[in-house]
Order: C-alpha cells, then sequence, then structure tokens
C-alpha cells in the first residue's frame, strides 16, 4: 500500500469525501509543500508563526495533535486553502476540515525520531500526480503485491522484466480507461442531492453536547438546498433539515455566530447572481428565525458567482459552485 492510502480512507470516511478527491487534497497539499520555500522546514514555521509552537513539537516528538478549520487557514492561507478545495472539487469548509485531520498525520509519518527531512520522502511524493492520484495509488497497490509474489519464487525472478512490462501496459490501460468514464458518465444532480442529504443528516444526528461551531458548519455543508433555477423560493424537501438546523445552532456554543453565503454559478447576469445568491441566503436566515433562531446569531449574504469551489465549464462543476455555504463568522 501507498505510505498514506489508511491515512486517506479514514479521512474519506469520516467528512463524506470520494477517494478521488481526498487524493486530489493531499496531491494538491504536498505540491504546495514542495514548491513554498523551505519544503517541510518551511511548513511547520507557517504553524509557529500562527501560534502552534506547541502543536508543532508534539507532531515531531510522534503524536498526531490536532488542530483545527481555522488553524489550518491562519498556517497555510486562506487563499491557498480556497485553491487547494477548488482543485479538489470540496467546499472550503470541509478542504479545511480534512486537512486538519490530514497534515498531523502526514507530518508525524514523514519526522520520524523528529528529524525534518529536506524534501519530500518518494512514497510520498508519488501522491503529487494530478488526475491520476486515484489510479497510482492502485498502481502502488499492484506493484506492491507483485514484488512480494517475486520475492517468494526464485522461478518468477527470470519473468519479473516481462512482468514489469505488463504491469506498465496494464496502468496505461487503467488510466486510458479512468479518462474515457470521465468523458462518458453522465451527472446526476439528483443523486448528489439525495447522498449530501442523507451524509448531512446522519453528521447532525452525530453531534454530542458540547460540539464546536466548526463541528456544526461542518456537519451543515453536507447538505446541498437545491433552489429552483432563477428563485430564491427554499424547496419543500429541505424544510426538514432546516428545522434540525435551526435546532443545532440553538444549540451551538454561547456567543456563536453562523455566517450564511449564498452562491451561485457562472450561468447569466452577474448582477442579477449576485441579487439572486443574497435572496437565498436571506431565505435561510429567514426560515431559521422563524424556526427560533436568535437573528443576531446568523448573518447571510451573497457572492454572486465570486467565489466558485468547481469549474463551471461541466454540469458537476455548476452544480457545486450553486450552494449554500455555511461558516463560523469572524468575531
Amino acid at each position: 500500500m501507498g505510505a498514506l492510502d489508511a491515512v486517506l480512507n479514514e479521512a474519506g470516511s469520516m467528512f463524506g469525501i470520494s477517494g478521488n478527491k481526498v487524493t486530489a487534497l493531499v496531491s494538491s497539499f504536498l505540491s504546495f509543500v514542495n514548491e513554498q520555500g523551505g519544503g517541510l522546514t518551511g511548513l511547520l514555521d507557517r504553524f509557529r508563526r500562527a501560534g502552534m509552537g506547541d502543536t508543532v513539537t508534539s507532531w515531531l516528538s510522534g503524536g498526531s495533535q490536532n488542530v483545527n478549520p481555522d488553524q489550518v487557514q491562519a498556517a497555510l492561507g486562506r487563499d491557498t486553502v480556497s485553491s487547494m478545495a477548488n482543485k479538489a472539487g470540496l467546499s472550503v469548509s470541509t478542504a479545511a476540515s480534512a486537512l486538519a485531520f490530514l497534515i498531523p498525520r502526514i507530518i508525524q509519518r514523514v519526522t520520524s525520531g523528529g528529524v525534518v527531512p529536506s524534501r519530500l520522502p518518494a512514497d510520498l511524493a508519488s501522491y503529487i500526480s494530478g488526475p491520476t492520484a486515484a489510479l497510482a495509488s492502485g498502481a502502488r497497490q499492484a506493484a506492491y503485491t507483485a514484488e512480494r509474489a517475486v520475492q517468494k519464487s526464485g522461478f518468477l525472478q527470470r519473468f519479473w522484466p516481462l512482468l514489469a512490462i505488463l504491469a506498465l501496459l496494464l496502468l496505461a490501460l487503467l488510466i486510458w480507461g479512468g479518462r474515457n468514464t470521465t468523458n462518458t458518465v453522465t451527472f446526476n444532480a439528483e443523486d448528489q442531492i439525495r447522498l449530501a442529504s442523507q451524509k448531512a443528516a446522519a453528521a447532525l444526528a452525530a453531534l454530542k453536547p458540547g460540539f464546536s461551531a466548526n463541528d456544526l458548519v461542518n456537519a451543515l455543508n453536507l447538505e446541498v438546498i437545491n433552489f429552483p433555477a432563477g428563485s430564491a423560493q427554499i424547496p419543500s424537501d429541505d424544510y426538514e433539515f432546516l428545522n434540525k438546523t435551526a435546532a443545532a445552532v440553538k444549540a451551538a456554543p454561547s456567543g456563536t455566530v453562523i455566517a450564511i453565503g449564498g452562491h451561485t454559478d457562472n450561468t447569466g447576469d452577474a448582477t442579477f447572481n449576485m441579487r439572486l445568491s443574497q435572496q437565498r441566503a436571506d431565505a435561510v436566515k429567514d426560515y431559521l428565525v422563524k424556526q427560533g433562531v436568535d437573528s443576531s446569531s446568523i448573518v447571510a449574504s451573497g457572492f454572486g458567482d465570486s467565489k466558485p469551489v468547481a469549474n463551471n465549464d461541466s454540469d458537476e462543476g455548476r452544480f457545486r459552485n450553486r450552494r449554500i455555504e455555511f461558516s463560523v463568522a469572524s468575531k
């Protein structure tokens, strides 16, 4: 297996992210580590400058002390996290939460004995592979299995060069097939909405007493409120979710302020989109207030098509950009 495969699987399961997306997120993060000044040392210095020196010390001592999404954005930069989220097709809040889980575990794996390598080890650098990252993970597993088989059989050692060529051919076919599948599979918005609702309901139900504001918004952002085209009328299918949202917001820590952001794709007039996104954010706020949420604990803003999280050139990208996004408002 690849050095991070188990951690990626755990993160995907925890945050409801597909294998391809969590791999793309890690690929983007490791690319950033390589490209920024100082490599891994530079990365750790970013966390120190953000006031997390004790946390970095714990990582170098073999621990995996957690950080929160706000701390990740403070260390890496909000624009950097937004760019990583965009490349992975995730919301910024989901990407930041996943990185908060992943980064300590990645550092723990590459700083054995507290020694920070001058460059990424080869087994981690192999994850920097763009759109073929998920396939590369499968190829690593196949190569490992083949290598073990050769080691166990002296007879097979004679045929290792042939087996290596066959493995390369198989990888090429997988990559080609993966590209063709990407081009031919039709994006189904209804399926995505249904799955999102299931994940959001489960996440809200899993919130334990004393949950944090970040726990709350991470759960809320799993839902997709699918407004009708050109309308700010909340679909009746979302009433149950918003009723649960209201109850959760009322149970949030005292002083919590939740920001509701309305976003659109780039279809149509930008001025109209800005106005529509504000109306949709206001509609969600108004509904929550009617369910007993204190209006001072919610702010609503419309951003139109100014903050995309995906490429607007595809149905799936436009679908992901048309969203209501929850966040913890800055005080």
